[in-house]
């Protein structure tokens, strides 16, 4: 209250309130003249802005604003103002549950003076925007300051007046050119909360050259080693470029894309590859470790590349070429393998690797082609243990399913794994010849007694089956050893029907000691029942389940050898029927499994039958339970978990190992495209060709599973009564087609419902019916046989390319001539439909007469009926018989035309074999001169090497005397500047007392002034 009492005087010595002299000190302001007394009266209400927050904004806004427009040449007053604006706008965070409520009205208060300032009729923003580029260090670091605390409580109505104005923006960008660290700070913070959602606004910066200006920063703050400000840069770039193609463009165009690698470089010491036996130096062994700001940096830099290539965007082709060009993958994957490196930072740069070569066919040439010198992060083997040049590909399998380091616990250790898998997945993605040749590695391993001795020198394939062989072992230290292992192997064999033939081949045992060779898929089985029976943890049986489940899907000869082991459907069924203590989950899996395993055995050398599986399925587990154990699969949150982690609903490239991870996407997708016609499979019998890839579309059933997903009801159920209606109504024989059951399951009703009158009406519609069966039985055995063509066409993919061109034109030509066949069929089927209705109605009616007890006489009306139909029918039997005649002559034609096809087809066969034949010849003996080549450039790298080595010493004593000579050349620099100043400093204290001696001032001469004194 002293304060007060200084100004007592002006009210005649009475006490004044704070809002009194708050009034006082707000007009004074307002009014003066003499900006002496302005500038006293702002000071004043400076100094109350913080305590009496409401009563200097709601007394003294107004007038501050007006001495900001009217006075700014002064800038000792400017700077009271503005500090005292920021002051009433700032909003203040609570220190305590007491304070909380007063900071709730405290921002409310700074809201509505932050509303009153943007809303100034003169437009005080322009004012304030000007003052950017003012030269004072103060009235420029108050202005940034003031804008940002605008910006914090009406974003919106700021950004909207920033872009107003001509050059709003080149000021807030010109700020990152600003020498005073202080305020260029400042202005990063300003344009990172602008930039984060305003389009407009992140076009404007980034064509003011921002993007230079950024990356400098970073470089003179030591790069991504640097402090928090080189976060601020790379989170405002991170702003520019995100959901924005035009600034994405500019970028890439600016070659802003060329300059991100050198950003990924870290310190040779940080690398697994820095452990491969080369020694350090003493300054490598001295360099810090991973900080956690490093760690941040490096973190939005990977977040950054990521952004530029997300899969769909238009500029991700584009931007995968860059990378590629400018040689971003090298030093992505030396930060993958870096052992220091945190778990986070690691997987993020596998997770930008595989964005990087997804669907990028030279990219992922490239990476095919690359080989590594590094250590395991395995630190159980032996350090001397030399590392040897292996493809990219196996090590990053080998950090999916390997062994951890013992310093990393399983969970934090799992967000590598799934990036390494993920890389895997981008890899084979599109890449079908990726996928076979890592087909060719699954190899058994040599004893699976010692399987978990070493990861080292094995292939990628063979690592894979060690540790689903091992699985006791590797859940010992890790479960999502197994996990990802199943994973891999399933991703290799997904929608490969030559992978799945090449690992159908792998065989276990020692025939020469007399064991029988057990095939890989077999004992796989026999390692889920082990795992079940031992109460193992339910994601090895879940995950051991679902790679069967992807294996034996369209693949009828892995079905036929998978059930040459009885014991693998006894197993099934037990898991279904189980009551007690089997996980729901694994209960399921096996029924989705079960009904795949019936709706794909129709292998001709099977050893149990569709007609032997099928009372298995009906009658020992039922239809309903296997339908409420897939519906319950599909329900649970593990499943829903698993496709939302496919569709980017969640992620787990951060944190730990979520507890509702059991399945991958590639099973949740094989289930997707599966589960109507599973559903379908296992209510029909076993004559129905369920087997068809196109069978659900040819029944009329596949009401997608993404709409009944979304529905909420139980998709599927009116097709299920649907096709048990259609089963318990077809023939014995079993071998009507959909549209004959149809027709099948009509007709009798109308035939009892009129038999006690036969007209000729129904007599021509029965030979009708009888007739329209058959064209569609025709056109149905047609398709299959358009489809077996087609089959054979797509295996000769690899055919000269004239081939594909001429089958693939025939093939569309008579499948467009089928399609016009079918649609005449559907409107002759309409015109059935209709007479059968007339059919129906006139049955009412004499229905009605029969129950009022009248006997059925013919009336007027009924004749005419009659006879109407009876017209009808002549008309249509006509009809009918010249669309037969002309759909004979066009299915004789197809059916030359396929012989024709099938000729062509066989004679494309025999020159593919013999191509291949000569092809195989001829890699064969590139491959042994590769060999040698190999063998000769090793010889050469290990001569390189050890010279290398030598000049490597060398270079570095070079650059410690270019570093001495640059130092004393600096330390000459700096002498030269300090004479200089010397001398000036000398000149100007000479001419200031040359001027008091003007002044007559009794000034002594100096030393240097001594001698021209006396010459005067």
């Amino acid at each position: 209250m002293d304060f007060f009492k200084r100004y007592g005087a002006i009210g005649g010595n009475q006490p004044q309130s704070p809002a009194d002299t708050i009034q006082r000190m707000a007009d004074r302001a307002e009014t003066s003249t003499l900006l002496e007394d302005k500038r006293a009266a702002v000071l004043g209400l400076k100094g109350l802005s913080r305590e009496y927050r409401v009563d200097v904004g709601e007394a003294a806004l107004g007038a501050l604003l007006k001495v900001l427009k009217e006075d700014s040449e002064d800038q000792n007053l400017l700077k009271a103002v503005l500090e005292t604006l920021n002051n009433l706008c700032v909003r203040e965070s609570p220190r305590g549950e007491a304070s909380e409520a007063s900071a709730v009205q405290a921002d409310l208060a700074a809201d509505r003076f932050s509303q009153a300032i943007l809303r100034d009729s003169d437009d005080v923003i322009s004012t304030f925007l000007g003052l950017l580029g003012d030269a004072d260090f103060y009235i420029r670091y108050y202005t940034v300051q003031l804008l940002g605390t605008l910006h914090t409580c009406s974003g919106d109505e700021l950004q909207k007046r920033v872009l107003v104005s001509p050059t709003g923006v080149g000021r807030l960008v010109d700020l990152l050119s600003d020498q005073r660290d202080i305020i260029r700070n400042e202005g990063i913070q300003l344009l990172i909360a602008m930039t984060k959602s305003n389009a407009d606004i992140q076009k404007i910066v980034a064509f003011e050259n921002a993007f230079d200006r950024l990356l400098g920063i970073v470089d003179e703050e030591g790069g991504v080693r640097g402090n928090i400000i080189v976060q601020d840069c790379l989170q405002l770039l991170h702003n520019l470029l995100n959901y924005n193609v035009s600034n994405q463009n500019f970028f890439r165009e600016t070659s802003g894309i060329q300059r991100l690698p050198a950003l990924l470089i870290t310190d040779p010491s940080q690398t697994a590859a820095g452990r491969s036996g080369h020694p350090m130096s003493d300054a490598d062994e001295e360099d810090p470790e991973w900080t956690k700001q490093h760690a941040l940096n490096m973190l939005v830099v990977l977040d950054i590349i990521r952004m530029l290539i997300q899969p769909g965007n238009t500029n991700t082709q584009s931007n995968q070429t860059a990378m590629q060009q400018c040689g971003i993958i090298p030093p992505l994957l030396q930060l993958a393998l870096a052992y220091e490196a945190p778990s986070s930072v690691r997987s993020q740069a596998l997770y930008a690797i595989g964005d990087v070569i997804r669907a990028h066919q030279a990219n992922q040439n490239l990476f095919q082609r690359i080989l590594i010198t590094a250590a395991t992060d395995d630190d159980t083997i032996n350090p001397g243990t030399r590392a040897i040049p292996e493809p990219a590909i196996v090590i990053v399998i080998r950090l999916s399913v390997g062994k951890r380091p013992a310093a990393v616990s399983a969970n934090e250790y799992y967000i590598v794994r799934a990036a390494a898998a993920h890389l895997v997945q981008a890899y084979v993605g599109s890449n079908a010849d990726a996928q076979l040749a890592l087909a060719a590695t699954l190899t058994p391993p040599g004893d699976i007694n010692t399987i978990s001795e070493s990861e080292q020198h094995q292939s990628a394939g063979s690592l894979i089956v060690s540790v689903l062989l091992d699985w006791r072992e590797a859940c010992r230290e890790d479960v999502w050893r197994v996990w990802y292992a199943a994973l891999l192997l399933s991703t290799i064999l997904r929608d490969h029907g030559e992978c799945k033939e090449q690992a159908l081949k792998i065989t276990l045992g020692d025939t020469s000691r007399g064991e029988e060779p057990l095939p890989l898929i077999n004992e796989l089985m026999s390692q889920a029942r082990q795992a079940t029976q031992h109460g193992a943890d339910a994601r090895v049986s879940v995950a051991l389940l679902t790679l069967m489940s992807v294996w034996l899907s369209n693949f009828p000869k892995g079905v036929s050898v998978f059930l040459e082991e009885s014991a693998n459907i006894s197993f099934i069924v037990e898991q279904i029927s189980g009551s007690t203590g089997i996980n729901a989950l694994v209960q399921g899996v096996s029924a989705f499994l079960l009904g795949l395993v019936y709706q794909f055995d129709i292998d001709p050398e099977t050893p149990m039958t569709r007609e032997s599986l099928y009372p298995i399925l009906s009658k020992r587990v039922g239809a309903d339970q296997l339908l409420i154990r897939v519906q319950r699969l599909r329900d649970s949150k593990e499943f829903q978990y698993a496709v939302g982690l496919a569709a980017g609903t969640y992620s787990n490239a951060f944190g730990g190992a979520p507890a509702e991870v059991f399945f991958d996407g590639v099973f949740t997708e094989l289930f997707k495209q599966h589960y109507e016609s599973f559903r379908l499979a296992i209510r029909l019998g076993p004559n129905e060709a369920l087997a068809n890839p196109s069978y659900a579309y040819l029944q009329g059933s596949m009401t997608g599973y993404a709409s009944s997903a979304a529905s909420g009801s139980a998709p599927g159920t009116p097709l299920v009564a649907g096709a048990s209606t259609i089963s318990r109504s077809a023939s014995p024989a079993g071998g009507s087609s959909a549209a004959g059951g149809l027709g099948g399951m009509l007709a009798p009703t109308l035939t009892d419902r009129v038999s006690a009158e036969p007209t000729v009406a129904k007599a021509e519609y029965d030979a009708l019916n009888a007739k329209f069966a058959e064209q569609t039985n025709e056109v149905s055995e047609l398709r299959h046989a358009l489809e077996s063509s087609a089959a054979a066409y797509s295996a000769l993919a690899s055919a000269p390319q004239q081939h594909d061109r001429v089958d693939s034109a025939q093939l569309d030509q008579e499948r467009s001539q089928l399609a016009r066949v079918e649609a005449e069929r559907d409107e002759h089927a309409k015109e059935v439909l209709n007479l059968r209705a007339q059919l129906e109605e006139v049955q009412k009616q004499l229905d009605i007469s029969q129950l009022s007890g009248q006997q059925p006489m013919p009336d007027s009306d009924t004749a005419t009926r009659v006879s109407e139909l009876e017209q009808q029918m002549t008309a249509l039997r006509l009809d009918n018989e010249k669309r037969e005649t002309d759909w004979q002559s066009r299915c004789d034609e197809l059916q030359k035309k396929l012989a024709s096809a099938e000729k062509q087809v066989v004679k494309a066969a025999a020159a593919v074999r013999s191509t291949n034949k000569k092809k195989e010849q001829q890699q064969t003996a590139d491959l042994e001169a590769m060999q040698a080549d190999v063998k000769a450039k090793d010889e050469l790298i290990a001569q390189l090497t050890a010279e290398v080595g030598e000049l490597s010493k060398k270079a570095e004593q070079l650059d410690q005397m270019d570093e001495l000579k640059e130092r004393l050349a600096n330390l000459e620099k700096e002498q030269e500047d300090l004479l200089v100043y010397l001398a000036d400093q000398d000149q100007r204290a000479k001419e200031n007392r040359a001027k008091l001696r003007k002044y007559g001032e009794d000034i002594p001469p100096s030393d240097d002034e001594g001698g021209d004194d006396d010459d005067e």
